[in-house]
């Protein structure tokens, strides 16, 4: 995979998952300087359309939010409403606590918390986080951020999902050995894609799927627009095809 925006690598650890973020059992992380060239892709599509953020980001199998609070904190000035579902309540638990680090008050409260394990445990990780908080808090402005998460199963057919005009839905969807589909549809995939048509504003918005590459990512009501591989992952992202309007050929 050729990045085109994330060219350089950079230092991404006050991002890791467990550091600072949230994590738990079954919780999977996800390559932080991938997430942020899949988003600048999102925005760049979107502002070739003349659509103009903040927008609105969607993830239906959110998990432990990892995802969206990663977009949150590398391009929050991009964004102006994060959602997230899942189907597993527990793990939603979860995603409210990572969401809540995208605010001042949710990261010192995080603050707060380490040090209290600085203090029982005197471990160099706590510390080693505590300070990353203090450069996380230099991301965050006091300016508000809708965070909300909730759970819901996006395979269900025929599903109400209660999200309306997202501009991006991007999402990894479950796979391997830590986090399989816990639904009973018999075509998650489709079912999902049908559900995720519902949700956005048609005229301006963006899908980016990840999952393995033994997945297969196509739906009559989108049109892929680009196509990536990166070791065990596939990346593809759709444009919603406009009812009574041509389809235009996939490419890669």
């Amino acid at each position: 995979m050729k990045y085109r925006f994330e060219i350089t690598r950079r230092d991404f650890r006050h991002l890791s998952s467990g550091r600072v973020l949230y994590h738990a059992p079954r919780m999977t992380a996800f390559p932080v300087r991938l997430a942020s060239e899949i988003a600048q892709r999102c925005f760049a599509l979107l502002q070739q359309k003349g659509c103009q953020g903040p927008y609105i980001v969607y993830d239906p199998c959110c998990g432990g939010a990892y995802l969206l609070t990663v977009i949150g904190f590398l391009h929050r000035t991009s964004i102006g409403e994060l959602i997230g579902s899942d189907l597993d309540s527990q793990i939603l638990e979860i995603a409210r606590k990572n969401l809540s680090l995208l605010t001042p008050r949710g990261l010192l409260q995080r603050k707060e918390e380490l040090s209290q394990y600085v203090q029982e445990y005197g471990k160099e990780s706590h510390l080693e986080a505590l300070s990353s908080i203090e450069h996380l808090l230099k991301a965050v402005s006091n300016t508000p951020l809708s965070c909300t998460c909730f759970q819901h199963d996006i395979t269900l057919v025929s599903s109400q999902v209660p999200v309306r005009n997202a501009n991006i839905v991007i999402t990894d969807l479950p796979y391997g050995n830590l986090v399989q589909w816990q639904s009973q549809s018999e075509d998650p995939i489709r079912a999902l894609f049908d559900n995720i048509y519902q949700v956005l504003d048609l005229t301006c918005s963006v899908v980016a799927i990840v999952a393995d590459k033994k997945q297969h990512l196509q739906h009559k009501r989108f049109t892929r627009v680009q196509f990536l591989k990166i070791g065990k992952r596939q990346v593809a992202l759709f444009e919603p095809v406009i009812t009574g309007s041509p389809t235009v050929p996939s490419v890669g």
